[in-house]
């Protein structure tokens, strides 16, 4: 009688490994949008290779939108909606990402939020602002993921990246993250360096989930002299610290049924400016360290049901040692034929109560209209001297074949409160009244990997603060795998050429305006996908066009940044 063999005797290789993605960590939904052609929303891919290396980068595709920055990728980067810089919002994980230091004039600088930790970025462009949700990077392999960026280019720029992920067969998750940048310009571009980390540790089961997060990021800018003759002071030199971590526990899923989530939270800034050294400068007083926290504790829920999803989200800040509520409410109907969306806030922290309704309609296959109307009401102290605020935003489309060919109008009361105190102390706040501009787009494919995304916004009443009579941005976009010749798609390619034009714009002093002139740049990005290593090249401003977009700080002439990506799963 043969011997039974052993069972136990070592592994076996025919052995199926127990399912290697686990649950998502985290549960919350991202809110439907509206527009009309691509909606404006990222992967983790698409962002990279959208070939946007800051926020500011990404929101110059958006209508509407203007950005700011005096130089290259070490200088403060701003953006305003309607020519009003406290229109744009960012929500991190839920978090809302305030101003925390308190000599930026009230304004966010954007690049002080770290795109490359993203997974996913919407935005969703209402009549009266712009709000902007980001997803932080997540992992679900138990396979251990490893991920090296390494670029370099002009203005002695050189970039590193790296990534560590890697879920466990209990459902932890381990996540570290970091980026290193410097820039020496020997022109006027801003010399600077930064230096981000990020850490998630938790656990995730099927219907729950825990965890912790922390991002950290600490840039240092060195004093920014504007050109000889301007007139205009420098952008001060900046050793500073932002510190956004959250603990964050949930239940349910946001894809179907209910779910709940619960996030405390805590910002932080630690920031030195450093003095003019210059003998003709004058003394600056407050050159000590700045120091300002600030926790917020989220409390939301929502339904998901079919096409319908509500959600209510209770949100209080600690800051200054006051507190304020907000409170807010969302219903989203998405279907085949259009997408219905409203939103209510109660916002103790602006001191305001808003609602906006978004529409986006398509009766005909051809023909579309997408719009959005906000109502604001200030409340608190201080309101009966603000005025009640209504803002439109509203389009029509019809299809070409492949893209949609838009016209629309957007109209808002600004106001504002906020200045550019980031680039000159003595800058002032946008005057109150009503802007209006008339906007046009062609958005989608047109054939053979070709695409288009292209728009114009001529804005009036000229001669408005910080907004250019004329605004367009203009891009002819190719991607192709060839499915055909790789089956296994381990080849890709994707290309881009943009044209950027705006006309001059005024920035208001107490002593007379100063301005800017027009900027036209053209620009073009290529990546090549060989399996999981992605090559990638841009160039930016080619034809070395000679412009400003703050006064008296010239952007780089050409611009050229290459480098690699490359993904590992171990």
């Amino acid at each position: 009688m043969p011997v039974k063999p052993k069972t136990d005797s070592g592994p076996d290789s025919a052995h199926v490994k127990p399912d290697t993605i686990k649950a998502p960590i985290g549960r919350f939904a991202d809110p439907a949008l509206y527009e009309i052609g691509p909606q404006y929303e990222w992967n983790r891919s698409q962002l990279f290779a959208t070939g946007s290396l800051s926020v500011a980068d990404l929101l110059d595709r958006i209508p509407g939108v203007t950005t700011f920055r005096s130089g290259w990728l070490a200088t403060p980067q701003t953006a305003s909606y309607a020519g009003d810089f406290q229109q744009i919002r960012v929500f991190y994980d839920g978090m809302e990402i305030d101003n925390l230091d308190d000599r930026t004039g009230g304004v966010l600088d954007l690049s002080s939020v770290q795109l490359w930790s993203l997974e996913h970025l919407s935005i969703e462009r209402t009549g009266g602002e712009v709000r902007i949700y980001m997803r932080s990077w997540r992992v679900d392999n138990t396979d251990p993921y490893t991920r090296v960026d390494v670029a370099t280019g002009n203005e002695d720029t050189n970039l590193y990246r790296g990534f560590y992920g890697k879920r466990f067969d209990n459902g932890g998750v381990l996540q570290f993250a970091g980026q290193q940048f410097g820039v020496t310009s020997t022109r006027f571009a801003g010399s600077g360096d930064a230096l981000s980390l990020l850490t998630r540790v938790g656990v995730a089961r099927k219907s729950w989930s825990i965890d912790g997060f922390v991002l950290r990021h600490h840039p240092t800018r060195d004093i920014q002299r504007p050109i000889a003759g301007s007139g205009r002071p420098p952008v001060l030199g900046l050793d500073a610290t932002y510190t956004d971590a959250y603990f964050r526990a949930a239940v349910g899923g946001v894809n179907s049924g209910p779910w709940a989530q619960i996030t405390v939270a805590s910002l932080g800034f630690k920031g030195t400016t450093s003095p003019d050294r210059n003998v003709a400068s004058s003394p600056l007083a407050d050159t000590l360290e700045r120091r300002a926290s600030e926790t917020q504790y989220n409390v939301s829920a929502g339904l998901t049901l079919g096409a319908l999803r509500v959600e209510a989200d209770d949100r209080l800040r600690a800051l200054g040692g006051v507190t304020y509520n907000s409170t807010s409410a969302r219903a989203d109907i998405a279907s085949p034929v259009g997408t219905l969306s409203g939103f209510v806030e109660h916002d103790g922290f602006r001191g305001r109560t808003s609602a906006d309704v978004g529409l986006r309609a398509q009766p005909l296959p051809f023909f579309a209209v997408s719009g959005s109307v906000t109502q604001s009401i200030p409340f608190g102290a201080g309101a009966a001297a603000l005025p009640n605020s209504t803002s439109i935003r509203g389009e029509a489309a019809i299809k070409l074949v492949g893209p949609w060919v838009s016209a629309g109008l957007i109209s808002s009361d600004r106001v504002p409160i906020a200045s550019l105190s980031s680039y000159d102390t003595l800058l002032l706040a946008p005057g109150r009244g009503r802007v209006s501009a008339r906007t046009a787009a062609i958005r989608g494919p047109l054939f053979g990997g070709l695409g288009i995304d292209a728009w114009l916004a001529q804005w009036s009443p000229a001669g408005e603060p910080y907004m250019p009579r004329y605004q367009s941005r203009s891009e002819i976009n190719y991607s192709n795998d060839f499915a055909r010749r790789f089956t296994r798609r381990d080849f890709e390619v994707k290309a881009a050429a943009i044209y950027e034009y705006r006309s001059n714009t005024l920035f208001p002093l107490a002593a007379g305006d100063v301005g800017t002139g027009a900027s036209k740049t053209i620009s073009g990005i290529l990546e090549i996908r060989i399996m999981r290593a992605v090559i990638s090249y841009q160039q930016r401003n080619i034809l070395a066009y000679q412009y400003d977009v703050v006064p008296g700080f010239e952007m780089p002439r050409v611009l050229a940044i290459y480098g690699v990506r490359w993904d590992f799963w171990n």
